[in-house]
């Protein structure tokens, strides 16, 4: 068949989960399909070289100014208020880009339009020809309420407030415009099932590269914690702080010399605060978060807001470290608490927990084996593209 997958950039470097999951489903539904990939970028850069490599069909088009900062950007903000959309689509709606996508499904041929995030589906409305499905990497509605339930300024959770119902709106609206949906979790496919779809939500969940993950012989510091992710998403820069502020003093009083190293790129100027407290590293962008991972004794997963399911818990397994998460940070996943990973959500019994996992030699062991074991049977990116590509072909060939 022929697909068209949108997307708001191309899924390189692999240095996020959502480039991640996107570049290896991709990669794996280009071993059977002609795959195009329609993004914003330049064809000058190594992002598109890469998908040439990758064996995609890459097609740019130049950016929106997105930038984060500046009177520009808060009067962007201020203006979303008045929006009938959430800041989240309009500030990725560029009127070149839609107009490459229609001449695309006039000219192209496709048989499929896979659309890589929420967001991106208000290109897809009203579009005639190709089917359509919307990949859901989270929940959008569930993060935005996660973020007005731990947001302690008054203006900003006004502001939140405002965006989450608009985002919960549209979520009603966009999957109805499509003709089928997937999921990375059984629990945020019935909230989109719970919407009255008239068509199948299938579940592909996100997955790991097991080779590339894989236990490494190296010295384990003993008192070292990781967590790894990007540093830039709102939701790790909550699971940093609350961490630091609210479980790691609590370790402290029972374990001296505890260091904590959040690994991630492009770290808020709140975030990268965090590093001047004794114990606490903030690397910023690595090359490699392998080293990181295998010099801890433990991982830790903090998260408060969220949805979908943890890519970065994957990669801690396959290298068989014992994690430590929230509920939030695990669910999704074929896990089970105190068998391949442990589950903790009170701040202190999450302290009580890590040091449990760094004192009992013998569960860390056991945890570290059993994870492992997870991921090999269930995780494989091979084994989850061709489910992909199944459901692709259910939906597009469907009378």
């Amino acid at each position: 068949m022929r697909i068209l997958i949108i997307d708001e950039e191309f899924p390189y470097p692999l240095n996020t989960g959502k480039r991640i999951r996107s570049y290896h489903l991709a990669m794996n539904l280009a071993r059977w399909h002609e795959v195009s990939y329609l993004a914003f970028g330049a064809e000058s850069s190594p992002e598109f070289e890469q998908m040439k490599i990758s064996n995609f069909s890459p097609i740019a088009v130049t950016p929106p100014d997105r930038g984060k900062s500046g009177l520009k950007f808060y009067v962007k903000l201020f203006l979303s208020i008045f929006s009938s959309q959430p800041y989240i689509v309009t500030s990725h709606y560029a009127m070149g880009y839609q107009a490459r996508f229609d001449e695309l499904i006039r000219t192209g041929g496709y048989d499929c339009v896979l659309c890589e995030w929420t967001p991106y589906a208000m290109y897809i409305r009203g579009t005639v020809g190709p089917r359509k499905i919307i990949s859901a990497h989270n929940i959008e509605s569930s993060i935005w309420r996660g973020y007005k339930i731990n947001e302690r300024n008054p203006f900003k959770r006004l502001y939140i407030a405002n965006q989450a119902a608009k985002v919960e709106r549209f979520e009603r609206r966009c999957f109805k415009w499509a003709d089928g949906a997937t999921a990375v979790s059984e629990s945020d496919a019935r909230r989109l099932r719970a919407l009255g779809l008239d068509y199948q939500v299938e579940v592909v969940e996100n997955g790991v590269d097991l080779d590339y993950f894989h236990p490494q012989p190296a010295k384990v510091d003993e008192n070292m914690l990781v967590f790894t992710g990007s540093m830039d998403w709102r939701p790790n820069q909550d699971a940093a702080r609350y961490f630091v502020k609210d479980v790691l003093p609590m370790i402290k009083k029972h374990r001296k010399g505890i260091e904590v190293v959040f690994v991630g790129r492009n770290p808020s100027r709140r975030t990268s605060a965090l590093g001047r407290l004794e114990g606490v590293t903030i690397t910023g962008t690595v090359d490699d978060v392998r080293p990181f991972i295998a010099r801890a004794a433990a991982y830790v997963v903090p998260l408060r807001i969220g949805g979908g399911s943890r890519l970065k818990i994957l990669e801690a397994m396959a290298m068989g470290k014992p994690v430590i998460s929230t509920p939030i940070g695990a669910e999704g996943l074929r896990v089970k608490d105190r068998e391949n990973i442990v589950i903790s959500e009170d701040p202190r019994d999450f302290a009580e927990q890590v040091l449990r996992v760094l004192d009992d030699r013998s569960f860390r062991d056991r945890l570290a084996e059993n994870g492992r074991r997870t991921v090999e049977k269930y995780y494989r990116w091979e084994e989850l593209g061709r489910k992909l590509s199944d459901y692709i072909c259910s939906v597009a060939h469907k009378d």
